[in-house]
C-alpha cells in the first residue's frame, strides 16, 4: 500500500479542531442547539427535536477540502433554517480523508449526513442544499443516487440510529426493519441499491449518456461498456474509490490494453490537486519513459463522464510481489537477472532526471519470459519538486517517511534505500515493515535505532540460507540510514556482476538453523506479553480489549478477534503458573510471586464475567463457528470455570453450549458446523455429559449429508445462495475448508467409535494428497481445488500447508497410512523454509505454524520438529517492538500490537506457553487414544 492521498493526520491540516464547527456555530441561534464534537464526526442537533425515525431516505453532501468550508456554511444555513439534525466531518484532514483515493467506496465522499424528519423536509432539504451548493467541487459518492447530474447532493435509504446484528460471519452490520416487522441488511454498497420495498419520495434524475465504467459494484464491467467509442472495458482488475483499473480490447488495433480511471475530485488536497492530476501526470511519465522500453506505453487519454481515463498497452505478467509469492524453486539464475534488471531500471530513470519515490515490488512486473517492467508511474517527480509525500511501509527511505506531508520532491538517493528493500524482498520474500516502538526513545538495554533493527531482520533472514546470504552486502550497503552512505548504482552493477562465480557453490535450497530465543527472553516474552493484556483490559468499554479496523467491527466475545481468545490464553496461563508481571510463581519468588499469580487469576475471573454479562441467554440462535462464533466463547468459558471452581460460570457455558445449532450451511471450523462440532468434543471430554457427545454426532451427520464430489475427491462448499462473504467458496485448508472438517470427522469417529466417519475423514485426507503439489521435498496446497491452474497458498494455518498438515498428521496417527505423515514432514519443510517472510500472528503466520511443527514433534517423536518451532518464535522475536519498556511482537500488520488470539498477540503468547509447559495444542479437542494398528 501506498502511503500518498490518503487520510492524513489532522495536525498537519488543522491545528484548531474548533475551524469547522465554528463555522456552524456561527450559523447557528444563540440557543436550543447541540452540538457535539467527536473524534471523526461532529454531530448538531435542535434541543427540541422530535423523535427521529430509525431509518428513512438520508442525505450526503460532498465536498473537496477546499471547498468544505463553503459548502459547510450555506449547508448550515439551510438545515439550521429547517431544523434538521445532521452531522459533518470534524476537520478538513477528515474531510480530506473522506475523498481519499483509498477510502472505502461505499463511504467516500459523504462530508455532511443529513437526518429529514421525513418524504416531505426530505423533499425540501434535497433541492435547497444543492442550490445552495450548485457550482461548488466535490465527488461523487458510490453509495447514492445523485439529485441532480452534477450534484453535491445525494441520498440513500439507511438507518438512523445504530441498530445492528451479527451477521453469520461473525461481524456486526447495520439493519433494517421491513414492513412485515422483519429484518433486512442496510446493504452499504459502492452503488445505489435501495431495498426493494422502500419508495423514493423523488422521481429518479434523467441519467448521464454515457455511464463510466469505474462506477460499478466491484464485479467485472460489463462487456457493453464503451469508452471513448473505442475501448471495449472487458473485466476489472482492481476498483477504488479513486477509479477502477481495467482490461479492455481496442476496437481499432484488436490489441488489448489497460484503462485507468481517475474519477472526478476524488483524491483531493488543500493544494487543489486530485486523482485527475495524477493520472494526466502519469501519463506523461509514460511517455517520458517510452523511449527506454522499461515501461508500458500510453497510448491514449480522454475525459468521459467527468472522469480521466489514461489507456495503456498490456503487459502480460505478474507483480513481482506476485512473482516471489508463487516461486516454488531455489535457482539463484531468476533471482540475480531481475536483480540486474532492475538496477538498469533505476538507473534509466534517474538518467531522465526524474526520482521514483515509491520503487516497491507492487510497481513492477514480470513477464513469463523473465522481463522487468516498470508499473504506476503516477509518483515519478524532479527532485525538489513539490509533491505529496508518497512511500510504502517497509520500501521508503527514512528522510522520506520523517518528511513533510507537502514538500519537495527528495534526491535519488532516496530510490536507492527502495531499491535495497525491494532487493531484500526478491531474494526473501520478506518485507522491511517494523513497528515503531512506544515511546519513540529506544529501550537502554538493546540500544535499539532503526538501522540497527533493519540490520538484524535483514541478517536474520539472508542468514537462512548459504545462496540468501550473498545478497546480505548489497541489500544492507543499499539500506543504510543516511543517504550519502548509500551504495551508488556503479557499486550495485560492480556486485551484482560477481552473482555467477560468488553463488556458484551455494545450494540455494539449503536452510541454514536460526539461533533460538535465549530462554529468559522467551520467559520475558511471556510475562511482557501477559502483562500487556492486563494493563489493557477496559471492562467499561464495549470491548474488553481495544480493537482497530474489520476486527473492531466484529463479535467481542469471540476467539477470532473477540475477549474469548484471550481469556483461554490468560487461563492457559494461569494453569500453567504464569504471573504475568515478571517472574513465574513457583520459582521462588516468594509472596510476591503469589500475589502477581493472583493478579493473574483475578483477571481470568474478570474476563470471564464481562464475557457472561454479555451473553444473552434467551435470544436468538447464537453463531456456531470456532473461531468468530459462539463454540470457541463457550470453550473459553467452561475452562476458565474449571480453573476458578466456579459453578455458576461453568452452568453458563455449559448452557451456551447446548444453545449452539449443529446444523449450519456453512461446514467450516472458523464460522461453522465443524467448529462447533469441535467444541461439542471439548464439552463431552471435560464434563462427561454424553449429551455432548450426541449432540458432536450430529454435527457430523450434517456434515456428512453436506459432502460433495470435488476435482480431487470430496469437499464441503458453502452454498452460493448462504448469506455470507464466503458464500460459494470451496476450500482445502484447515480453517474454512477440507482438511479442518476433516480433522472434526477424525476425532468425532475415533471418540464415539464410528468407522463410517473416521472413513470420511480418510476420503478428506486422500483429496488433499490429489490437491498436493510437491517437489518430493516440499509440499504446497492452492486455497481451492475447483481449478489445476488454482494459485499456491503460503504455509499458514488458515488455508496453507501448516493446517492440512495438523490434519494429515494426525489422519497418519489414526490410520497407520505413510502417504499422510509423508505429505505432513514435506508441509513442514516449506513452514519451515518460509520462516521469514510470516508475520508472527496465529492464523497466517508464525505462531500457527509453529503449533504444526510441534504436533508433528508430539506424533513422531522427532525432536528436530520442535527446534524448527524455537526457531519460527526467534524470526518473531526479531521483529520485535517495546511498549512502555514491555517487549513485544506485533500482529498480522506488522505495524501495531493487538490482544487479539488469532491475529495478534494472544496466538503468540498461547505458542509460547505451549513450549514452555507442554500440553496439547489450543482449540483442538485431546487426540482420542487412536485403535491398535
Amino acid at each position: 500500500m501506498t502511503v500518498t492521498d490518503g487520510p492524513v493526520p489532522p495536525d498537519d491540516l488543522e491545528p484548531d479542531s474548533e475551524f469547522l464547527p465554528g463555522i456552524v456555530r456561527a450559523v447557528l441561534p444563540a440557543d436550543r442547539w447541540q452540538v457535539t464534537p467527536r473524534a471523526f464526526w461532529c454531530h448538531v442537533v435542535p434541543e427540541d427535536e422530535p423523535q427521529l425515525p430509525a431509518q428513512g431516505w438520508k442525505l450526503h453532501v460532498s465536498a473537496t477540502p477546499l471547498a468544505a468550508p463553503l459548502v459547510l456554511h450555506r449547508c448550515a444555513e439551510v438545515l439550521v433554517a429547517q431544523r434538521a439534525r445532521f452531522k459533518f466531518a470534524r476537520t478538513l484532514g477528515n474531510a480530506t480523508a473522506l475523498v481519499s483515493g483509498r477510502y472505502d467506496r461505499s463511504g467516500g465522499g459523504k462530508f455532511i449526513t443529513v437526518y429529514p424528519q421525513d418524504d416531505e423536509q426530505f423533499r425540501h432539504l434535497a433541492e435547497q442544499l444543492h442550490l445552495a451548493t450548485e457550482g461548488l467541487p466535490g465527488p461523487g459518492i458510490l453509495s447514492d443516487r445523485v439529485h441532480r447530474p452534477g450534484s453535491l447532493v445525494h441520498y440513500r435509504y439507511g438507518a438512523f440510529s445504530r441498530s445492528v446484528r451479527l451477521s453469520t460471519d461473525g461481524s456486526w452490520e447495520a439493519v433494517l426493519t421491513t414492513p412485515d416487522g422483519g429484518l433486512e441488511k442496510d446493504g452499504r454498497q459502492p452503488r445505489y441499491s435501495p431495498p426493494s420495498w422502500a419508495r423514493c419520495p423523488l422521481p429518479a434524475p434523467v441519467p448521464v449518456p454515457v455511464a463510466a465504467a469505474g462506477s460499478g459494484s466491484g464485479s467485472a464491467a460489463p462487456s457493453a461498456v464503451l469508452l471513448n467509442d473505442r475501448y471495449v472495458v472487458r473485466r476489472a482488475v482492481r476498483h477504488a474509490y479513486k477509479g477502477g483499473v481495467f482490461i479492455g480490447t481496442d476496437q481499432e488495433t484488436g490489441a488489448e490494453v489497460i484503462i485507468k480511471e481517475a474519477r472526478r475530485h476524488v483524491g483531493a488536497t488543500l493544494s487543489g490537486t486530485d486523482a485527475s492530476t495524477l493520472l494526466r501526470h502519469e501519463a506523461r511519465m509514460h511517455t517520458a519513459l517510452a523511449p527506454l522500453g522499461i515501461a508500458p506505453r500510453a497510448l491514449d487519454r480522454f475525459e468521459q463522464g467527468g472522469n480521466q481515463y489514461l489507456v495503456q498497452e498490456r503487459i502480460v505478467g505478474r507483480t513481482l510481489y506476485a512473482w516471489v509469492a508463487g516461486r516454488t524453486d531455489h535457482a539463484p539464475g531468476p533471482l540475480v537477472h531481475l536483480a540486474r534488471q532492475l538496477v538498469d531500471v533505476v538507473s534509466a530513470v534517474h538518467g531522465t532526471g526524474l526520482v521514483l519515490r515509491d520503487l516497491n515490488p507492487n510497481n513492477l512486473m514480470v513477464t513469463a519470459e523473465g522481463r522487468l517492467w516498470l508499473i504506476d508511474l503516477e509518483m515519478l517527480a524532479r527532485p525538489g519538486e513539490r509533491v505529496r509525500k508518497a512511500f510504502t511501509p517497509g520500501y521508503g527511505a527514512p528522510e522520506v517517511v520523517s518528511g513533510p506531508v507537502d514538500g519537495p520532491a527528495p534526491a535519488a538517493e532516496s530510490d536507492l534505500f527502495s531499491l535495497g528493500a525491494t532487493l531484500f524482498h526478491l531474494a526473501s520474500g520478506t518485507d522491511l515493515r517494523l513497528a515503531a516502538d512506544s515511546p519513540a526513545e529506544r529501550d537502554d538495554a538493546e540500544h535499539r535505532d532503526d538501522a540497527g533493527r533493519r540490520a538484524e531482520l535483514v541478517s536474520g533472514v539472508l542468514g537462512a540460507g548459504p545462496g540468501l546470504r550473498w545478497f546480505e552486502p548489497l541489500v544492507l550497503g543499499l539500506l543504510a540510514e543516511s543517504a550519502e552512505d548509500r551504495w551508488p548504482l556503479s557499486r550495485v552493477r560492480e556486485y551484482l556482476a560477481s552473482a555467477p562465480d560468488a553463488t556458484a557453490g551455494a545450494d540455494w535450497a539449503e536452510v541454514s538453523p536460526t539461533e533460538p530465543v535465549p530462554a529468559g527472553v522467551e520467559a520475558r516474552m511471556v510475562t511482557d506479553g501477559l502483562s500487556l493484556l492486563l494493563t489493557t483490559m477496559t471492562p467499561a468499554a464495549e470491548r474488553l480489549w481495544p480493537a482497530t479496523g474489520f476486527a473492531a467491527g466484529t463479535d467481542a466475545l469471540s476467539v477470532q478477534h473477540g475477549a474469548g481468545g484471550v481469556l483461554a490464553v490468560l487461563s492457559a496461563a494461569c494453569a500453567a503458573g504464569e504471573t504475568g508481571s515478571g517472574g513465574r510463581a513457583g520459582s521462588g519468588g516468594g509472596a510476591g510471586s503469589d500475589g502477581r499469580a493472583g493478579e493473574l487469576r483475578a483477571a481470568v475471573s474478570r474476563a470471564a464475567g464481562w464475557i457472561a454479562d454479555r451473553l444473552d441467554d434467551d435470544g436468538e440462535v447464537p453463531l456456531p463457528g470456532l473461531y468468530f462464533g459462539r463454540s470457541g466463547t463457550a470453550w473459553a468459558l467452561l475452562d476458565a470455570a474449571r480453573l476458578l471452581g466456579d459453578d455458576t460460570l461453568e452452568s453458563r457455558a455449559l448452557a451456551l453450549a447446548r444453545r449452539i445449532p449443529m446444523r449450519w450451511p456453512n461446514p467450516d471450523v472458523c464460522h461453522g458446523a465443524a467448529g462447533a462440532g469441535l467444541a461439542q468434543l471439548h464439552f463431552w471430554q471435560v464434563t462427561g455429559e454424553d449429551e455432548f457427545r450426541k449432540r458432536a454426532l450430529e454435527a457430523a451427520e450434517g456434515l456428512v449429508a453436506a459432502a460433495r464430489p470435488g476435482r480431487s475427491g470430496v469437499s464441503w462448499p458453502i452454498p452460493a445462495d448462504f448469506d455470507s462473504a464466503l458464500a460459494g467458496q470451496d476450500q482445502l485448508g484447515f480453517g474454512h475448508g477440507v482438511a479442518g472438517v476433516g480433522t472434526f470427522l477424525l476425532l468425532a469417529g475415533l471418540a464415539a467409535e464410528r468407522g463410517d466417519l473416521v472413513e470420511l475423514a480418510r476420503r478428506a485426507g486422500d483429496t488433499l494428497v490429489a490437491a498436493a503439489r510437491t517437489d518430493g521435498t516440499t509440499a504446497w496446497w492452492p486455497m481451492s481445488d475447483t481449478s489445476a491452474n488454482s494459485p499456491l497458498q503460503p504455509p499458514h494455518w488458515c488455508s496453507g500447508s501448516s493446517g492440512v498438515g495438523t490434519f494429515l498428521i494426525r489422519l497418519w496417527q489414526a490410520t497407520g497410512t505413510d502417504r499422510y505423515r509423508e505429505l505432513a514432514e514435506q508441509g513442514a519443510v516449506e513452514v519451515y523454509r518460509r520462516r521469514w517472510r510470516a508475520a508472527p500472528a496465529a492464523c497466517h503466520g508464525l505462531a500457527g505454524n509453529a503449533d504444526f511443527l510441534l504436533d508433528l514433534a508430539a506424533a513422531l517423536g522427532e525432536q528436530r520438529y520442535r527446534h524448527w518451532a524455537e526457531e519460527l518464535v526467534a524470526c518473531a522475536y526479531a521483529r520485535r517492538v517495546f511498549r512502555d519498556g514491555l517487549l513485544l511482537v506485533p500482529d498480522e500488520s506488522l505495524t501495531k500490537v493487538t490482544a487479539d488470539y488469532n491475529t495478534g498477540l494472544s496466538g503468540v503468547l498461547a505458542l509460547l506457553l505451549r513450549l514452555r509447559h507442554g500440553g496439547p495444542r489450543m482449540w483442538l479437542p485431546n487426540w482420542p487414544t487412536p485403535p491398535a494398528r
